[in-house]
């Protein structure tokens, strides 16, 4: 079953916090490796210690297209199978893209999670009512 969850919202409406406590839930409960994504390292010491901590800007690649920012993915659950969860905490300031620039995106997270049976767990800081559809689907 594949599965994106999107959590939207302004800024400081605690977008960021329901992703880390989802994260830590889940690692402690269940079965699975869980990889958090982020612009930076501030929450690195928020999050359960089974959990990968991946800051992007750390690495020289410039992600701000949704073509390598995917493939930043795929190299990651390609370099571990027991990946079933992947955190991306404020993707609009990761990719540095509009919402409705990242369909291309949504499809590719969507394929990876139906052939890896990977959750993906997104949040996206803006109104909920004004996204596009396919971000809506994931709410």
């Amino acid at each position: 079953m594949l599965m994106i969850k999107v959590i939207c919202g302004k800024k400081g409406v605690g977008k960021t916090r329901a992703l880390v406590d989802s994260a830590n839930s889940l690692v402690s409960t269940a079965l699975g490796d869980a990889v958090f994504i982020d612009g930076s390292s501030q929450l690195m010491y928020d999050l359960n210690h089974k959990i990968r901590f991946i800051n992007v800007s750390e690495f020289p690649v410039d992600i701000s297209s949704s073509c390598t920012f995917l493939g930043f993915i795929c190299g990651i659950i390609s370099g571990n199978f027991d990946i079933k969860w992947v955190y991306i905490d404020d993707l609009i300031r990761i990719i540095r893209k509009l919402p409705d620039e990242m369909k291309d995106l949504f499809d590719g997270m969507n394929e990876l999670s139906s052939k890896f049976n990977v959750d993906f767990y997104v949040s996206i800081e803006g109104n909920p009512d004004s996204m596009p559809e396919f971000i809506k689907e994931c709410y």
